[in-house]
């Protein structure tokens, strides 16, 4: 039979407050799975952290570190979990999870995501993900990806992958020729 601080330790948690406590505890591993109506805010997570946003979750999460990749905390966003990163926060986006990248945020997105671009923001998506980048984001798409796309940003597209593009953009790849040329 498991302890009930064992138990606490394994359910996700709900709040900020939850996630710090967490943290203090030692854990390397947090699950947050909050309500919707509330939007939890992070920021400067540990390294060798793993996040887990999931349900229908609303998290802002913040990193003011530019780290490598392999020290950064791993957050995996998904369900139908909406996040807000900025800094220089990495991510992976699963299922129809919605993020939202500005600054010189990293988004690697699966399946059904859809990432909104902005600033420098940078973005490798797959599948059946669809990304709006905006400004001088940076997208490489691949699959069944779509990408819509404006200002000063640059895509790659690999695949199947198709973007709609407002002239400026710069397209590269060697599926370039699937694009659109859509009106400012």
């Amino acid at each position: 039979m498991k302890s009930a601080s064992a138990h606490a330790r394994r359910s996700p948690c709900r709040t900020a407050h939850d996630v710090h406590t967490r943290l203090a505890t030692g854990a390397k591993t947090v699950v947050l799975d909050s309500p919707p109506e509330t939007t939890v805010e992070l920021r400067d997570l540990p390294d060798g952290l793993t996040l887990r946003v999931e349900g229908s979750s609303r998290v802002q999460i913040t990193d003011t570190t530019d780290r490598a990749e392999q020290h950064a905390p791993a957050i995996v966003i998904t369900g139908a979990a909406h996040a807000q990163l900025f800094g220089h926060t990495r991510a992976h986006a699963y299922t129809t999870a919605t993020v939202d990248a500005f600054d010189h945020t990293r988004v690697t997105a699966h399946n059904r995501a859809a990432i909104s671009a902005v600033d420098h923001a940078h973005v490798s998506a797959g599948e059946n993900t669809t990304v709006y980048a905006y400004d001088h984001a940076a997208v490489h798409a691949h699959g069944d990806a779509q990408v819509h796309a404006t200002d000063s940003t640059r895509i790659v597209l690999h695949g199947n992958a198709h973007a709609a593009a407002a002239r400026g953009v710069t397209i590269f790849g060697p599926a370039r020729g699937n694009v659109t040329v859509a009106a400012r």
